[in-house]
């Protein structure tokens, strides 16, 4: 390390060295009781760009963000200007005609992303019938940050 001609640490290389310092962290210990394990059979997603899990991760790892000026209502009185607006989205064959007109956007999108998951996890209607609904759950996501 240099020392400046104070004889002290220059603050930029302090704060350098203590940026390098890092905690050891280890990955949790594996659940062993049967009862606390959880399975994820299936993902279905509703993100900003294109639709379904391979387009969107193809977009993550090109480095492409979805974040743009929102458009979709005027949003000159928030802090926040800038959002990932879904701007390709169809529930056709999710949803049916009347319930797609009375629900709002959030709701459709939940509601495909669940039923994507359950394609994904080849979990059609038949099979839901004979399976325990008790031990199925379904966790739906989304972020904001303003």
């Amino acid at each position: 390390m240099q020392l400046a001609r104070t004889g002290r640490r220059s603050a930029s290389k302090s704060r350098a060295v203590r940026a390098m310092v890092s905690q050891t962290v280890s990955a949790p210990k594996r659940e062993k009781d049967p009862k606390k394990r959880v399975v994820i059979t299936g993902m279905g997603l509703v993100p900003v760009f294109g639709s379904g899990i391979d387009t969107f991760y193809d977009k993550l790892l090109e480095g492409e963000s979805g974040i743009s000026l929102i458009d979709r209502f005027d949003a000159s009185s928030f802090s926040a200007r800038f959002a990932g607006q879904i701007r390709v989205f169809s529930s056709k064959g999710y949803i049916d005609g009347k319930n797609d007109r009375r629900l709002d956007d959030c709701w459709r999108y939940c509601l495909v992303a669940g039923k994507r998951a359950l394609e994904d996890a080849s979990l059609c209607s038949k099979v839901l019938e004979n399976m325990d609904r008790t031990r199925i759950g379904v966790l739906v996501g989304t972020a904001w940050e303003v």
